[in-house]
């Protein structure tokens, strides 16, 4: 039986390598067919503030850290559970910043930061480590929540055995169950997610098909837990307590507290001693594999304005065709370039770096593909020569 304690961090004896975790940034670009991947997928993390000269310091090491450019305005008001006097109003990978500064009554103020999937998959494990120690122990920063997600590639959960384990009552540390289907209409796939906790619990479970979420994307089943309150605060507390370097041990603290927050057991017998029932053959499987081995992740490069072009082409295209019709090509092209000139001072600090960061990955694609075609060539010259065989 796999044993797991409050928070879900595995005490399972180590034996294969089943595991993947965050990886550097500059990671080449391939995809695991099989195996795991473990990831952080969500943090919300609080910081005490003197002033502005702290906030400063914090935005500059989630920009280092994640690749991020975060535009912050000190004195944009805005609600989030709480009255904040600024906050964030852009950022590249979406991470959103809120503060609160001293005042008369309050000797301190503080911020919050919202960091989702998408910025925390641009730092390594390591990486991710490295930043949350020193957030908590030079900033005293405390986790309001902390998501921990797993994606199977080998596919050994299955969802039917999911639900059946939903519905037979085979699970154990939670009370509320549910069940979500979701699609186009008149799609073909439909996608399943099953949940074990309440959205307001401090441990919220979600199993879903990731291929149909990400439209094929990531070919996974992704197992992906929601933490908050205390035992995010726990989770926080033990991810930072690794050593330098330690992804091995950062990643298994992460797939280990996922993996605890719901266990899948045979409760047929109606016996009440946990500790007497043995796990689901799929569970403990997955506890066996996951939480036992480490392989890095590997992450895709982001190209943020193809997305832009394809929506233009969908959605804009059609009706600047039938300006274009109606103005004729001269007066058509004109129109184009004034309006576009009119709002290129408007183009925000955010929409440069993205244009700069698309216009680098051109770069480096360009490069790669001349560097492939040079070694082809020299390699058909030198077959010509006789100077090359295999």
């Amino acid at each position: 039986m796999t044993k797991l304690n409050s928070i879900g961090i595995s005490r399972t004896p180590a034996s294969n390598t089943g595991l993947n975790s965050q990886t550097p940034k500059n990671a080449p670009l391939t995809t695991p067919k099989k195996g795991y991947e473990v990831s952080a997928d969500y943090i919300t993390f609080t910081c005490p503030i003197n002033g502005q000269a702290e906030i400063d310091l914090i935005i500059n090491l989630i920009q280092g850290t994640f690749d991020e450019s975060i535009e912050f305005c000190y004195k944009m008001a805005t609600f989030d559970g709480k009255h904040y006097s600024a906050s964030s109003v852009g950022s590249l990978r979406g991470t959103r910043v809120y503060a609160n500064y001293p005042g008369p009554d309050r000797p301190f103020g503080e911020v919050r930061f919202k960091l989702p999937g998408r910025a925390l998959a641009a730092a390594s494990m390591y990486e991710l480590r490295d930043c949350l120690c020193v957030l908590r122990e030079m900033f005293s920063a405390t986790c309001s929540r902390f998501d921990s997600a797993i994606d199977d590639y080998s596919k050994v959960i299955d969802l039917d055995e999911v639900k059946l384990a939903q519905d037979l009552g085979n699970f154990a540390h939670v009370e509320v169950v549910g069940y979500h289907e979701s699609g186009e209409r008149g799609g073909a796939e439909k996608g399943r997610t099953i949940t074990f906790g309440s959205r307001s619990s401090e441990s919220y479970l979600r199993i879903y098909d990731k291929a149909v979420q990400s439209n094929g994307e990531i070919d996974a089943i992704r197992y992906e837990v929601e933490f908050k309150g205390d035992k995010a605060q726990a989770l926080f507390e033990q991810f930072t307590e690794f050593t330098h370097g330690d992804e091995q041990g950062a990643a298994k603290c992460l797939a280990g507290a996922a993996l605890g927050a719901v266990r899948f057991c045979d409760r047929s017998s109606k016996e009440k001693n946990l500790d007497r029932l043995d796990d689901l053959p799929w569970y403990k499987k997955l506890c066996n594999s996951v939480v036992s081995g480490f392989r890095l992740r590997v992450r895709k490069k982001e190209r943020f304005l193809d997305d832009a072009i394809q929506w233009v082409v969908k959605a804009v295209i059609p009706t600047l065709a039938m300006i274009r019709k109606y103005m004729g090509d001269e007066a058509f092209l004109q129109w184009v370039y004034d309006c576009t000139d009119e709002a290129m001072p408007m183009l925000s600090k955010i929409k440069l770096e993205k244009i700069q960061q698309q216009q680098q990955l051109d770069k480096e694609e360009q490069h790669n593909r001349t560097t492939t075609e040079r070694r082809t060539t020299m390699r058909e010259a030198m077959f010509e020569d006789g100077l090359y065989w295999d």
